[in-house]
């Protein structure tokens, strides 16, 4: 029987796996960002998936408890989690062959509107941030805290990258979809 924390780990698993095989299926590259902001984004999420899933370095403050451990938080950080895999995992089946790891528009990219793609502009991110906080309340402990708003901060980022790129190279087609779907990351907000 899995505990919680094999669980979380397990459903992380699953979303690398959905990755890897869709990257099977990508359309050729065209144009891709410049890589100097490359090197934060990756930083800050590096440092953000270590502080949530390591226990290195070993500490006192970033090992204390934030929530009481139980039922109530472990269901709801698992419930979390696979809500955020889901929506994620939807995400990139509906981008498909225009997904790519860094920002880039492919050959014969096309502007996903359906789906997710109605409501957030990325909801690969709206879906990683759910189950990160789903996670981070599941473990419970400071360091998961911590790591939140990092991973906040580093999607940010590669929206905005992202952003950049698909204004430069599809015009006024993304910026039609940006005044159709306002929220970048999550309704109504960001």
């Amino acid at each position: 029987m899995l505990n919680v924390h094999q669980l979380i780990v397990a459903i992380w698993q699953v979303i690398g796996i959905v990755w890897l095989l869709g990257a099977l299926r990508l359309k050729p590259g065209a144009t891709v960002s410049p890589t100097p902001g490359r090197v934060l984004e990756i930083g800050v999420l590096v440092c953000a998936g270590m502080l949530l899933f390591s226990q290195s370095p070993r500490s006192p403050i970033l090992n204390a408890p934030f929530l009481v451990p139980g039922t109530v938080t472990d269901t709801l950080g698992v419930a979390l989690t696979v809500a955020g895999a889901a929506i994620a995992i939807v995400a990139r089946l509906y981008l498909a062959g225009n997904w790519s790891a860094m920002a880039a528009v492919r050959q014969g990219h096309e502007i996903v509107r359906s789906g997710p793609y109605a409501w957030v502009r990325h909801p690969i991110y709206s879906g990683g941030l759910l189950a990160a906080v789903g996670t981070a309340i599941a473990f419970g402990e400071v360091r998961d805290l911590i790591a939140l708003p990092l991973i906040s901060f580093g999607f940010w980022l590669k929206s905005r990258s992202e952003e950049q790129l698909l204004l430069q190279e599809l015009g006024a087609d993304y910026a039609a979809y940006r005044r159709q779907v306002p929220s970048a990351i999550v309704p109504f907000l960001l």
